[in-house]
């Protein structure tokens, strides 16, 4: 007989390493926004182009991080070093969001089903292997009939509507942060690359455009 785990220590693991990755994700953001919030007074006079691009590259490495909220460390950018880092950020964020869905299209499906075997979750392992010999439109298909009535078949069929909302909801750290959604839209094989890519350039583009409006 197969030896199970109890279901509330599973339920209990899983608590654990979603909780753990929201704490590691917010604690990251934290420290970068700190870093340039109030502690560079007088550097950043002498030194700001070198501060500016090593702030954008940390901005883009934890963007592309599942669970890292992207918007609180772009804003604390913005508010140090003003509309002059207002396009950097916008490129770095296309830059990391691209990243980190090519790394979900390059994660094999069948490491994803054993995670879900072995966190007891066999529904999710059974549908996963059910999607891994599918192409892109088997996979739609697939997920619409398992998926419940409502709203799930609508976000499926406007899917990148829903990355732009998803994306720009306060948050949405909650449910994997910019890097998570993006690593997940590669990973589902449900997304145009172009297309994705051309959803998150939008997504992204207010807050940086109003910056610069507002400067001129």
């Amino acid at each position: 007989m197969e030896n199970r785990s109890p279901r509330w220590l599973r339920i209990s693991i899983l608590v654990l390493i979603y909780g753990g990755l929201l704490w590691g994700g917010q604690w990251g953001s934290g420290w970068l926004i700190d870093l340039f919030g109030v502690d560079f007074g007088a550097a950043v006079q002498s030194h700001e182009f070198h501060l500016m691009v090593a702030g954008v590259v940390f901005f883009a490495v934890l963007m592309a991080i599942p669970f890292v909220p992207g918007i609180e460390i772009s804003l604390a950018l913005l508010a140090v070093f003003g509309p002059k880092v207002a396009v950097a950020i916008y490129a770095a964020t296309l830059a990391a969001l691209a990243f980190s869905y090519l790394i979900g299209g390059m994660l094999p499906l069948g490491l994803i089903a054993s995670l879900f075997g072995r966190l007891g979750l066999q529904r999710a392992k059974a549908l996963v292997q059910t999607l891994q010999p599918l192409n892109a439109g088997q996979r739609f298909e697939t997920l619409i009939d398992h998926a419940p009535k409502r709203i799930v078949p609508l976000l499926l069929k406007h899917r990148y509507i829903a990355v732009i909302v998803a994306l720009n909801v306060p948050g949405n750290a909650l449910i994997g942060g910019g890097g998570g959604i993006a690593l997940l839209a590669g990973l589902s094989g449900l997304f145009i690359f172009s297309r994705f890519l051309a959803s998150v350039a939008l997504a992204a583009l207010p807050v940086p455009l109003f910056v610069m409006l507002s400067s001129g």
